[in-house]
């Protein structure tokens, strides 16, 4: 699980850190002025308050935030007036866990500060987005981004939540109205949001102003050769992203009983932050697509939809997604839906299949039981007689004529001894007769692939319709087939996602692990998505 608790130097501006703190101080140098202001005198109280201060954002720089904690407590007994340590405070207190002091402590310092206090503001929406209240986090960043920021690091701060919230203009007009534009963090923000809207111009101006050794500069970097090239990013929604995996401080959601963790993991932000482990590594989506099975918030479901008809990722990724889908109740078995698979958009459906060990296909009449398992276990041998063993199923099947099964037998027996047309016109008749047997459509399935009739083996695979209930082993019989079917036609992607299906159904079926022991280490190679490979139509 990604997290990254380092905070920033004190107002170090592009220093490579995420977890920004707010202070007056910075690496060797003062915080760059607005037009026309003074630095107020520091009286006794205030420098106190400023050395403890200091102090706290020492072990907050180390990860320290308990022992950090303790210096802001201090500072703000001293001066409460001051916004700083408040601030500071309430971002360790959440960065601890303790999200719900965090929020008292930042709503009391809006009390105990006359200044604006955006930086408090940009806190404040980020602590109620994390715990749910989405309206009570976009007010408060409307809030913060209307008022004046005095530092980089404030404007900063609201630029971060403004992303979060996806407020794409917000962010121009609130770094345009500051006197920080010009700073790595605000040229990132600035740049991303401009690309959103379509301002190619600008987002291009600002992006390419970005220093290589700032924290998001790969990031920007990657923007910025998109627009060069004018192509959309390889992200879930095609759009241009802010964040980093690492920027979402998710310690947090694992502190407390186990009912809490559950209650967070179903909030907007546990989505948000799938959604930028999926953009930031559509390879490895396993942590991910886990939290958007279990998360109940809508939006879950909103990018679940995305990746299922979108370009984004693998064909296995987006089976995936719709998958989960059907387990969310989003999608019902037989419905059909719009997926994006083998390079284009078409049709798919959904099925549902109880797998039944104790299901048995018809009756088998007494009078054949010991002579048929006899016969089963001849053909188990090293050196099984075929011909011997079909005569001896043939017998059986003229005998009990309901029981298909024993035609079933009869007919691979046949294939054993390379009597192709009349193992073909065997199963054909149990197809068609029976069609809910996936025994004989698995075999007819590979019949025609070895036989190199491909378009009769698509139209078989094409018009089966599972039943709602089969044996194990019928269905694992159909897979394998399957997958050298899709393995002939060149989807290799699917036949290791069907293959993966089945050594998860029968791990200990032989012929299933021959299989997943040549294609468990299978990587899919991806062609450039559709999404990605299409020209953008420049905006302004």
């Amino acid at each position: 699980m990604y997290d990254d608790t380092a905070p920033d130097s004190s107002c170090s501006r592009g220093s490579g850190k995420k977890n920004r703190s707010c202070s007056p101080r910075e690496n060797n140098q003062t915080p760059a002025p607005a037009a026309n202001r003074k630095r107020p005198v520091v009286s006794g109280d205030m420098e106190e308050c400023d050395r403890l201060h200091h102090k706290g954002l020492v072990y907050m720089q180390r990860g320290q935030f308990k022992q950090a904690i303790s210096w802001f407590t201090k500072a703000l007994a001293v001066d409460k007036s001051i916004c700083n340590p408040a601030n500071n405070l309430a971002l360790s207190l959440f960065l601890m866990g303790k999200t719900e002091e965090a929020i008292c402590v930042q709503r009391q310092s809006f009390a105990d500060c006359p200044l604006p206090n955006p930086f408090g503001l940009a806190n404040l929406s980020l602590f109620l987005l994390f715990l749910g209240d989405e309206q009570g986090a976009d007010e408060a960043a409307s809030l913060a981004a209307q008022q004046q920021a005095l530092n980089a690091e404030a404007t900063i701060k609201v630029c971060e939540m403004l992303a979060r919230l996806r407020r794409h203009r917000d962010i121009l007009a609130t770094a345009d109205a500051s006197d920080f534009g010009s700073e790595p963090y605000v040229l990132f923000y600035t740049g991303v949001a401009a690309a959103n809207l379509g301002n190619r111009d600008r987002a291009l101006a600002d992006l390419s102003r970005v220093p290589i050794g700032f924290v998001k500069a790969k990031l920007a970097q990657t923007s910025l050769q998109h627009l060069k090239n004018n192509t959309q990013p390889n992200t879930v929604r095609q759009d241009w992203p802010y964040l980093l995996p690492e920027e979402f401080y998710v310690s947090c959601l694992f502190t407390g009983d186990d009912a809490a963790i559950l209650s967070l993991v179903s909030r907007r932000y546990v989505v948000d932050f799938a959604e930028t482990l999926l953009n930031d590594n559509p390879d490895d989506p396993g942590i991910a697509m886990s939290m958007l099975e279990v998360c109940e918030h809508p939006e879950a479901v909103a990018v679940l939809r995305l990746i299922m008809k979108g370009s984004f990722g693998s064909d296995q990724l987006r089976c995936q997604a719709a998958s989960l889908l059907a387990e969310k109740g989003e999608i019902k078995p037989g419905e059909e839906f719009e997926m994006f698979h083998h390079g284009q958009c078409g049709i798919e459906k959904i099925f549902s299949i109880h797998l039944n060990p104790e299901f048995t296909y018809g009756e088998m009449p007494p009078s054949v039981g010991k002579r048929y398992h006899k016969l089963v276990l001849a053909s188990h041998k090293p050196f099984a007689d075929w011909q011997k063993i079909g005569a001896g199923y043939q017998k059986l099947a003229q005998e009990a004529p309901d029981y298909y099964p024993l035609r079933y037998n009869y007919a691979v027996s046949l294939y054993k001894c390379h009597r192709i047309q009349e193992t073909e016109s065997i199963l054909r008749s149990l197809v068609a007769e029976y069609p809910a047997y996936l025994f004989a459509r698995a075999a007819l399935l590979s019949l025609l692939v070895h036989t190199k009739r491909l378009e009769e083996a698509e139209q078989l695979a094409n018009q089966t319709d599972f039943p709602k209930e089969t044996h194990p082993d019928a269905y694992v019989a159909w897979l394998t087939s399957k997958m050298a079917y899709c393995e002939a036609i060149g989807q290799d992607a699917e036949a290791f996602s069907i293959i993966k299906t089945a050594q998860e159904i029968a791990p200990e079926n032989p012929h299933v692990a021959l299989l997943w022991s040549k294609w468990r280490n299978y990587k899919e190679k991806k062609a450039p998505a559709a999404g990605r490979a299409a020209k953008r139509k420049n905006k302004k």
